[in-house]
């Protein structure tokens, strides 16, 4: 018989949101299987439509690192979205990934594949032949070889999978659960530091208020024009910077191109964005979506090595020497190399 799911749903009502206790009554009924997956869309439903506290989201994420996977890659560099903007897309987070690895930056990238077309992360893994769901000792391996490794939240996070039936029919009345929220703040490897980038301030606001009560030396909370998950060149870009407790916000806009639509820039599913990220590492893709990468990269450099997020070039400018220089291409093939013969 399945729990009863109104006594939860009368727990999220509460306007001034759920105590630390009453939400993990909440989410050890979601992940326990014991509410149907109509009940427990309705959970979710309820709770996203009445918005998610910062002590909510660190409290789930806290239960989901409670039953992760534990992976001991400490100290490493994350970057994520929430995703949920509805925009066309390319993969920049991940390819962001191979240009820190090529800057000796050591990165656990934490992440899925998309939740309604392959256009997530690791659908562009998969379209580039990339194995990714190796054990835990070797991706420790990978990751000392290459600086960088790619953990699958599916197998990272086992105990959600009873939450997936639910999820799917929440997604077709909402744009998101708060799973979506916490994906990026669940890496079981506990990164020093990173991006996640969110779509609207709202979530921003939630993002940062869960960020303080947990256990991260920087983080950057980043939106971009026109409501994506990334540094935009489209148009300006809001930065939380979250370091020892404090948020500090800023716009930036000098590496905004007047003139370029987002619409307009290369993206795809995971068969087109592969075909873009090769032509980013050989050089033949020279257009904004360059820029676009390297403005991420370089807001990830900065974010590393403790400087004011892009501010000056440095970090952009870093990161176009590097492909320049075939440095991310040798990265990537440094990664898919050893990655086949681990997986093999």
């Amino acid at each position: 018989m399945s729990t009863d799911h109104h006594a939860l749903i009368a727990l999220i009502r509460n306007v001034n949101g759920m105590t630390r206790e009453q939400t993990q009554v909440v989410i050890h009924h979601l992940m326990d299987g014991s509410l149907t997956p109509d009940h427990g869309a309705e959970v979710l439903v309820t709770w996203s439509q009445r918005g998610e506290t910062g002590l909510e989201l660190a409290t789930v994420v806290e239960a989901l690192l409670s039953k992760a996977i534990h992976v001991p890659i400490p100290g490493g560099m994350d970057l994520c979205g929430t995703g949920g903007s509805g925009l066309g897309r390319f993969n920049v987070s991940t390819t962001t990934a191979f240009v820190l690895a090529a800057a000796g930056i050591p990165v656990v990238k934490h992440g899925n594949k998309g939740s309604k077309i392959p256009n997530g992360s690791f659908d562009l893994l998969e379209a580039l032949g990339v194995p990714f769901q190796l054990p835990v000792t070797q991706l420790v391996k990978l990751q000392a070889a290459t600086n960088v490794c790619f953990l699958f939240a599916r197998a990272m996070h086992p105990a959600v999978a009873s939450v997936a039936p639910a999820r799917k029919i929440a997604s077709q009345r909402v744009n998101r659960t708060i799973f979506n929220l916490a994906g990026p703040l669940a890496n079981p490897c506990r990164p020093r530091k990173q991006i996640i980038g969110v779509t609207d301030e709202k979530t921003a606001h939630v993002i940062c208020a869960a960020i303080k009560l947990l256990d991260c030396e920087r983080a950057l909370v980043v939106c971009g024009h026109p409501g994506i998950d990334e540094v935009s060149i489209t148009g300006p870009t809001h930065v939380w910077d979250v370091q020892n407790g404090h948020v500090h916000h800023s716009i930036i806009e000098r590496i905004h191109q007047h003139g370029i639509d987002h619409a307009h820039l290369p993206c795809g599913d995971a068969h087109a964005n592969s075909s873009t990220f090769h032509r980013l590492l050989t050089g033949d893709e020279r257009g904004p979506l360059l820029d676009m990468v390297c403005a991420n990269a370089g807001a990830a450099l900065d974010c590393w090595h403790g400087r004011k997020v892009l501010s000056d070039s440095v970090g952009f400018d870093e990161a176009k020497t590097l492909f320049a220089t075939g440095k991310v291409k040798t990265a990537f093939v440094r990664h898919l190399t050893l990655a086949k013969e681990l997986s093999g």
